[in-house]
């Protein structure tokens, strides 16, 4: 018997009792079960149960990583099977920003889009320093992509320090100095 059903209890489905794994096995078959979470098809804690036949979003053409997700690039069709990581129609997908490569027939899941970077690595970007009422502005280089709100690490080119700051819009980050 392997080691780690040797405290195991065994159910034998039908005949209500439960016997410890060394007991010999029962004379009638024993069935197989399948354990889930309650309240979701997948087992995952908190994930919805996935609907077979449910309406999905799909992409009619190849899209690289940055690209914007327009109407003509994403279609919609019923899923072939339940798939819980896929990204329902009632998410609008258009607008977003594709994170990778996407090929022509692929579901949308949503780690797949996001909301598009206002800030992309390695391009020169505003940087406003606030404190109180003063505020400096400084020219940087953005070290990480980030959307409206994130917050992204910023190289001052003038001091070659790093400075973290959240992204307020296009190619602008504004680093707020600590009293």
């Amino acid at each position: 018997m392997p080691h780690f059903l040797r405290n195991a209890i065994i159910v034998a489905v039908g005949l209500g009792a439960a016997a410890p794994a060394s007991a010999s096995p029962p004379a009638s078959p024993v069935a197989r079960a399948t354990l889930a979470a309650p309240g979701n098809a997948a087992g995952l804690p908190g994930a919805a149960a996935p609907v077979e036949g449910q309406e999905a979003w799909y992409v009619t053409r190849t899209l690289l990583p940055g690209d914007i997700v327009n109407s003509d690039d994403v279609t919609t069709r019923p899923t072939p099977r339940a798939l819980p990581e896929l990204l329902p129609t009632d998410h609008s997908v258009v607008g977003l920003e594709a994170k990778r490569r996407l090929y022509p027939g692929r579901a949308l899941t949503e780690s797949d889009v996001g909301p598009a970077s206002a800030v992309k690595a390695s391009t020169p970007v505003e940087v406003l320093w606030r404190m109180g009422a003063l505020t400096l502005e400084l020219q940087g280089e953005a070290l990480e992509s980030g959307a409206i709100g994130d917050e992204v690490r910023v190289l001052n080119t003038a001091t070659s320090r790093t400075l973290r700051g959240k992204v307020t819009g296009e190619g602008v980050v504004e680093v707020s100095a600590e009293p």
